[in-house]
Order: C-alpha cells, then sequence, then structure tokens
C-alpha cells in the first residue's frame, strides 16, 4: 500500500502543477483538472498493479541450491534434443580408456572387475540448481550431488516430486558462437557409418590433433548436440560418437552392427534420423560454457541395404575384381588399401584410389608387394565403393 501511496501522491502534485482550469490537449480540445486528475489516477493504479504483480512474480520464485550432479545421459540430454527415450548404457570393450574423458562416467572399478569392459553410464560434474526446499530430498534420491557456494554460469534446473526427478533444458552460457567452420560428412570409417568433422578457419577453439593444447573444447567435453535443418536434435554420447579430440564425430544408423565392430553403439533409434537429413549446427557442451558452429547444411547420404559386395584380387595380373556392385551408384570411385599393424601404428599402403566404372580395376600390384615382403606380419584390406548418392559401401576382399 505504501508504493499505491506514493503514486496517488506523485498524481496530486501532477494535478497541482496543472492549476486551476483547463488543460489543452495535444488536439486542441481542452481538458477540465477533474478529467487529468481522473487519467493520472487511473494510470497510477495501472503502475501500482504492475508494480504489485513483478513483486510477487519475484517472491515465487525459489531460492537456489547450487552444485554438481552425475547424470545420465538422458538426463544430461534432458529439454535439450528431440528424444531421450533411447539412451542405455555404452559397453566399452576396453579397460584402456575410462580415464580419457573427465567427465565420463563409467563402472569402472579395475583390470580385474571389469576384464571384459566396463560400461559408460552418463556425465560426472554437470552443474545443476535445486529449490531450496528439494535440495535434502535430492541429495537422497542422487547421492553424487555436491553443493557449490558459487552461481555456475551454466546449469540444468532439477525438480523433485516425491521419488520422481526431472531437469529443464540446459541454460546455456554460450562463450561463442562460429559461422565460418566448415563440415565435412565421411562414410563407412573406423569409426561409424559417418564421421562429421568440424574444421575451423578463424578460430581455434577444438582440439583437432594430438599436439593441441588448452583448447577449450577438448578431452574435458560433457556433450555434443548435432542439429538437422528439420530442427532435429541428436545428443552424441563418448566412445562411440566423442571422441578426444572432438572434431571428429561419428555415429551409425544401423541396429545391425556387424560391419563396424569397433564401436557398440547406444540410442540408435534417434541416431538413424539422421539418416537424409541436413546437419546445419553443432553444440559442443562443456561444463560452464557451450560452443556453437552453423554451417552450410551436410547432407546424410542414406545407406544402400541389402547389399554384399567382395573382391578378388590377382597379385599376378595385378587386378581386383569386384562382385554385387549395386545399380544406381553416382560418380563411383573406389578406394583399396592395404593395411598392416592396428591404430596409429598400422602401415598403410594404397593400392588403388580412383574411378569405378565396371567391376574390375588395375592395383598398384608393385606397391602391394613391396609391402607384404617388407612386413612379417600378415596385412589387411580395407576396400570402399564412393558414390553422390549413396554412404560408403565396403567391400570383403576374399
Amino acid at each position: 500500500m505504501r508504493k499505491r501511496s506514493i503514486l496517488m501522491a506523485l498524481a496530486i502534485a501532477t494535478v497541482s502543477m496543472v492549476g486551476c482550469g483547463s488543460v489543452e490537449a495535444a488536439s486542441g480540445d481542452q481538458q477540465t483538472e477533474t478529467e487529468v486528475q481522473a487519467e493520472v489516477e487511473v494510470q497510477a493504479t495501472d503502475e501500482t498493479t504492475q508494480i504489485d504483480e513483478e513483486e510477487t512474480a519475484k517472491e515465487a520464485e525459489p531460492n537456489y541450491v547450487y552444485g554438481t550432479a552425475t547424470l545420465t545421459y538422458a538426463e544430461f540430454y534432458s529439454g535439450d534434443v528431440s528424444s531421450t527415450e533411447s539412451y542405455d548404457a555404452v559397453s566399452s570393450a576396453t579397460t584402456k580408456k575410462f580415464e580419457i574423458f573427465p567427465n565420463m562416467n563409467t563402472d569402472y572399478v579395475d583390470e580385474t572387475t571389469n576384464a571384459e569392459g566396463y560400461n559408460i553410464l552418463g556425465v560426472k560434474n554437470v552443474n545443476v540448481a535445486v529449490p531450496e526446499n528439494q535440495a535434502d530430498a535430492y541429495a537422497k534420491l542422487n547421492d553424487s550431488f555436491v553443493r557449490t557456494e558459487d552461481v555456475p554460469s551454466q546449469y540444468k534446473v532439477v525438480s523433485v516430486d516425491g521419488d520422481n526427478v526431472q531437469y529443464s533444458a540446459t541454460i546455456f552460457n554460450v562463450a561463442a558462437t562460429v559461422t565460418d567452420a566448415k563440415a565435412e560428412l565421411l562414410t563407412g570409417t573406423n569409426w561409424g557409418d559417418y564421421q562429421l568433422n568440424i574444421l575451423e578457419d578463424s578460430t581455434a577453439y577444438i582440439r583437432s590433433s594430438r599436439d593441441d593444447e588448452g583448447n577449450p573444447i577438448s578431452a574435458d567435453i560433457e556433450g555434443i548436440i548435432v542439429e538437422t535443418a528439420s530442427g532435429l536434435k541428436v545428443g552424441m554420447e563418448h566412445l562411440q560418437s566423442i571422441w578426444v579430440m572432438p572434431y571428429e564425430i561419428s555415429f551409425n544408423i544401423e541396429a545391425d552392427n556387424t560391419h563396424n565392430t569397433r564401436v557398440q553403439f547406444d540410442n540408435i533409434s534417434e541416431l538413424s534420423k539422421l539418416e537424409k537429413e541436413e546437419i546445419v549446427s553443432v553444440t559442443f557442451i562443456n561444463q560452464n560454457d557451450a560452443y556453437v558452429y552453423t554451417f552450410d547444411p551436410v547432407y546424410v547420404k542414406p545407406v544402400y541395404r541389402d547389399v554384399e559386395v567382395t573382391a578378388t584380387i590377382d597379385e599376378k595380373a595385378g587386378t581386383m575384381t569386384l562382385s554385387g556392385v549395386p545399380e544406381g551408384l553416382e560418380n563411383t570411385t573406389l578406394s583399396a588399401t592395404y593395411i598392416v599393424g592396428k591404430g596409429h601404428d598400422a602401415v598403410r599402403t594404397v593400392i588403388y584410389d580412383g574411378a569405378l566404372s565396371g567391376e574390375n580395376v588395375d592395383i598398384d600390384a608393385k606397391a602391394l608387394s613391396e609391402a607384404k615382403s617388407s612386413q612379417a606380419e600378415e596385412g589387411s584390406y580395407s576396400v570402399a565403393i564412393s558414390s553422390d548418392n549413396y554412404a560408403n559401401i565396403a567391400v570383403t576382399v576374399k
């Protein structure tokens, strides 16, 4: 009521300044002192109502307790992606990479307990804001919750209702929006049906080589969201789509993973929706900030299904003969590499890389012979057919 009294006093002062008699309006009409006073009182009442509403809304806002918590991928991406219904634990067939992502949560205990590998469960150190009157209940439901004194620059709001915990969309602190980066999409890679590479031009935020140090987007990344022109948003997970050099983002769209056993993919039902979409944006999520990259649309070429292509190599004749090449491929090319060893230490020898117009190509027989004779270990072949309209088709060498 004190605010209303102040406003009414101002209204009376305004009328007093007008003085006796009438006031000339902008239109030239005459207003009496009573009419002016009535208008001022109405204005004062409206302003009082607005202030009261603002005060009521402010008083209704809860006081928050801030902290960090470990979340599942479904909880972490809640409100930020198109769907979180298909997230599950990601399996890792190795025990060697459980520490490379500081914010990756796993069930790893030790090499004996996890001799067959471990599961990637979600994201650690996620900033959260919990209503003060729900903080104790939340701590009981999520024992990873650790309170902090400072208000984080980026966080998710928690809501507790009984035993049910819900998380809001992330309140992002966008550190930069980059519009001049390039995006390239590779298909049929070692890490997935697709590999999206974000190549920076004027900026250098993303770690893109093993020599990089101090990049704000690095191994401590918490998540990545890929967005398409249609509005589809899909969240990526560690060690299946997110790597130590985060400029590389891989994903499968096929439930059948026999063609790519190096990575086990979760959330296939959402990843598969990226097929035939145009990717236009990628958001890299750290604990306290996010970096958004927008670029020209990148078309996700469809997978050519129900096809099996084989190849036979005649080293003496220096030829490779293909069988089962499907029809309808446009601007078709073939790449063939002989590989000895594994990982970064592998020795790779390209024996063909060029156009494919039939079922026979001449390979570099001399290079293949030298590669075989110089290595005691037996090698393997990596052969793929590329086209403008379909994702790469892997070729099995008999």
